[in-house]
């Protein structure tokens, strides 16, 4: 997504920046037992361009895909908003999200700068119940791989603002980012982050505190 994410770089060196932790301070957002995963862009929609590959919206659904898997397999029913190349209006999105009963929504995005040296993770929210499960998600992103941390942030994005459920957007890496670019391409990094991800969701299900 073309919003000014090195996560990525960090995997393989383990050596960036972290910033202050996540302590759960805010509401659970409650028995849920479906996600909406919402792969960002797609179709005609190419998203972030890449420094050098596939571009945001075949990456978004990629790991989208390994996320839904990981969440199945422990036991959550998962609707995709997008699941294979095609355009979704973000309303159509959102629609999809507020017509699911017992759901939370994640959007997976990848992010762009003009900045090439930007880099980092980020995660989105707009309502205050959606606080813990955004702080859960980058809690887990970031615990194994120091990742440089952008922080849990308010902002009024569509398909935030609008969703009648728990809703988070997750920036995983800058494409414009040379070095993180490269290591987003990676199958297994990939992986990785659909894993981590996975664990923030879990975690927020079982209402642990972190």
């Amino acid at each position: 997504m073309p919003v000014a994410g090195g996560v990525l770089v960090c995997l393989l060196l383990s050596a960036c920046e972290t910033t202050a932790p996540y302590l759960g301070r805010h509401q659970s957002t409650g028995f849920f037992d479906t996600v909406v995963l919402d792969a960002g862009h797609g179709g005609h929609d190419r998203g972030a361009r890449a420094y050098k590959g596939n571009h945001e919206k075949v990456l978004a659904l990629d790991t989208s895909k390994r996320l839904a898997q990981i969440l199945r397999e422990n036991g959550l029913r998962v609707i995709e908003t997008r699941p294979a190349d095609y355009f979704v209006p973000l309303d159509q999105r959102v629609a999809i999200s507020n017509r699911s009963r017992n759901a939370v929504f994640v959007s997976i995005h990848y992010n762009w700068a003009r900045r090439s040296k930007a880099a980092g993770v980020e995660t989105f929210y707009c309502s205050p119940r959606s606080t813990r499960l955004a702080e859960n998600i980058q809690r887990e992103i970031l615990r194994p791989y120091r990742a440089i941390d952008r922080g849990v942030k308010d902002r009024p994005f569509y398909v935030l603002k609008n969703n009648r459920r728990p809703a988070v957007l997750v920036e995983l890496g800058f494409l414009s980012n040379p070095a993180e670019n490269a290591s987003i391409q990676k199958t297994q990094i990939r992986q990785k982050l659909a894993e981590a991800v996975a664990r923030g969701i879990l975690v927020e299900k079982s209402g642990r505190n972190p």
